[in-house]
């Protein structure tokens, strides 16, 4: 069980955590592998109604100075989450979030443009706290028409990353899944 758990996309892994009893969790996370313990557990501690609580901590993230070819080969190392990664987070020297970059202008631009050249400054950049209920979160996401959000401290650093579905999974957990029907044997 925590190994399986342990290989899961985190956001689920921490959907799974908050649905055993408290006192059952430290068994299973102590079990994990170090990594999968020290982020779990991490994620464990903001509420499941909290921006923090329902964020994933896979970001892909680039820097100002480097090239676009330069993001795209670091970024291809994330190749497990292709499919939930839609914008790079720009962070400036100090690790703050400067700006974001969707992953399609990455794709399509010229590969020796700087990262900083395709922040659209006409698109201002929205985040949320850990502590932003759910409510708040909800609304930022209609509001901007994002495909997510960062979750930021209070000095800028990124924390981790919220999208529809982690919204809808912490509103309707389990129930808004399709069902796929078992085949017989």
């Amino acid at each position: 069980g925590a190994q399986l758990l342990a290989a899961t996309e985190p956001g689920e892994a921490l959907r799974a955590l908050r649905r055993l009893p408290p006192g059952d969790r430290p068994g299973l996370l102590d079990r994990m592998p170090r990594q999968a313990q020290l982020e779990l557990g991490w994620l464990l501690a903001y509420p499941g109604d909290r921006a923090g609580g329902v964020m994933t901590m896979v970001l892909a993230c680039a820097h100002p100075g480097e090239t676009v070819e330069q993001a795209r080969r670091r970024l291809s190392g994330q190749g497990g989450y292709r499919t939930g990664i839609g914008l790079v987070a720009v962070l400036d020297e100090s690790g703050r979030v400067a700006g974001e970059v969707p992953v399609f202008d990455l794709l399509v631009s010229d590969g020796s443009r700087r990262v900083a050249d395709l922040i659209d400054p006409g698109k201002p950049l929205v985040t949320l706290p850990p502590d932003a209920p759910l409510g708040t979160v909800t609304a930022k996401l209609m509001e901007s028409r994002r495909s997510s959000l960062l979750v930021v401290d209070g000095e800028g650093h990124p924390l981790g990353r919220i999208q529809p579905g982690d919204v809808l999974d912490a509103l309707v957990p389990g129930q808004w899944r399709p069902r796929v029907p078992r085949l017989p044997r």
